[in-house]
């Protein structure tokens, strides 16, 4: 006669091999070749911004993060770092561009994108977004303040900062000027 654990264990394998289990992505998956593309800020105000998110998390960014601002034409701005840091960091800097504290987001529109290639597992059990282009994004209508979306290969997810897990969501909510952040 099995025990009550075993019993659970085996339960516990079946219901991994059959699909009974969540299909919320790794929150720890590798990113490479990042970069933020900004239109809104002007280069001066994400100089500061990007200072106010360095200084805020100083002891959780690796040792001499820094990063380089170039501006393009169009008011578009391009954001890049030599250091790597976390997916998670990477979305929280997203969303602190979007929402950074002391300025005013009511008179201008602000469109942050970040891009980046999929370097390990984002899904659990699919390799097949490795090597792929993901963008990150605040989604429209945004009134949580505390979430990024991101699409890779014409799927789309959601990374809520309270659970830290990336969840398939069916509705992109992709904001509008986007696809022109190239």
């Amino acid at each position: 006669m099995r025990t009550k654990l075993q019993i659970i264990a085996l339960m516990s394998i079946f219901s991994r091999l059959f699909g009974g289990h969540s299909k919320q992505t790794a929150s720890n998956f590798i990113i490479g070749d990042k970069e933020l593309v900004v239109r809104g800020w002007s280069d001066a105000e994400l100089r500061q911004i990007m200072g106010d998110f360095q200084q805020s998390y100083r002891d959780r960014l690796p040792p001499g993060f820094s990063t380089e601002i170039h501006a393009d034409d169009g008011g578009i701005l391009r954001v890049t770092s030599p250091a790597d840091i976390k997916p998670s960091f990477f979305c929280w800097l997203i969303n602190y561009i979007q929402y950074p504290k002391g300025f005013d987001l009511k008179s201008r529109t602000i469109l942050v994108a970040g891009r980046a290639t999929i370097s390990s597992d984002f899904l659990p059990a699919d390799q097949s977004l490795v090597g792929k282009r993901i963008t990150f994004y605040i989604p429209t209508d945004d009134r949580d303040y505390h979430v990024v979306f991101a699409q890779v290969d014409g799927q789309s997810f959601n990374y809520p900062f309270s659970s830290e897990r990336w969840q398939r969501v069916q509705e992109p909510r992709i904001p509008v000027g986007i696809s022109e952040l190239k």
